[in-house]
């Protein structure tokens, strides 16, 4: 889905166990200990070669942890980016895809380096904020209250960066209006309505892709935190960014990150705008 009008992102992120396919397969490796697995079918020097770019930025340990597999594709160019994906139901085991049409290896336009950066932290951010530790599986389909928020996954447990995110920048009224629309069953008017929900409150999100849901809202909040110097709390968006100033191990993480940047932006979140926002 595009996003955007002036600064275009597009992002794959499937929060089900779905294995229906985006795009032609270039290859698909199993993973592990951070490691592609050679195979026969595949061209496995750029499976590599794609592999250690993309961990020549991440933190290795969530990485290594998780990621079990590593799928390149391509739909074509701008189409889906790419995406992190739970295998099964246990939150363990996850896939992380890359379209090498739109993400190239020796890229050397910046804002084509930037929107690279961007899209791989942020499905990171899906990593961190999502994985066995953060989300309880459950069988529930709907959201009992007592458990806290529930996503795809489970439910956010109660000490997770997503429960605590959701609590404080997803009142009840603005849950129900945004499950409204998530249970509407034409897609095309349900991206109207979810577009219509971002420029309600244009100064709530960081980008209109984030009011698609909080697991997006809290992914992209983090690819800010860690492309950006945002710590004023002037507007929603920029509390959003800097509630992960609360945590350590999350300032770690994107310092970590941060020096490994080919290029850093000035002023990201300020470069967003879309047409209609004031």
């Amino acid at each position: 889905m595009k996003i955007g009008v002036v600064f275009i992102l597009l992002f794959l992120t499937i929060n089900v166990f779905a294995q229906k396919k985006i795009g032609k397969d270039i290859g698909i490796w199993e993973v592990q200990k951070g490691e592609i697995i050679t195979d026969s079918q595949y061209n496995n020097t750029l499976g590599s070669q794609y592999w250690t770019f993309i961990n020549e930025l991440l933190p290795h340990d969530l990485m290594e942890e998780y990621v079990q597999r590593f799928r390149i594709y391509t739909d074509g160019e701008e189409g889906d980016l790419g995406g992190m994906t739970p295998m099964n139901e246990s939150n363990k085991d996850w896939q992380l895809e890359i379209d090498i049409a739109d993400l190239k290896l020796e890229e050397t336009d910046q804002k084509k380096m930037v929107d690279d950066q961007h899209t791989l932290i942020h499905e990171f951010g899906h990593l961190l904020t999502l994985n066995i530790t953060q989300v309880e599986p459950t069988n529930d389909e709907y959201q009992d209250d007592t458990k806290g928020y529930l996503t795809s996954e489970g439910y956010a447990r109660k000490d997770s960066y997503l429960q605590a995110f959701v609590s404080q920048f997803w009142p009840d009224e603005i849950l129900f209006q945004w499950d409204k629309i998530d249970q509407m069953k034409n897609q095309k008017k349900k991206e109207k309505r979810l577009f219509d929900f971002y420029l309600d409150a244009p100064k709530s999100f960081v980008t209109d892709y984030a009011a698609e849901s909080p697991e997006e809202d809290i992914a992209e909040s983090w690819t800010y935190f860690v492309l950006d110097e945002i710590k004023s709390e002037n507007t929603i968006k920029e509390q959003k960014v800097a509630f992960f100033y609360n945590y350590p191990e999350l300032i770690q993480y994107r310092d970590e990150i941060r020096t490994k940047l080919k290029y850093i932006p000035k002023d990201y979140l300020m470069s967003f705008r879309v047409k209609y926002e004031d």
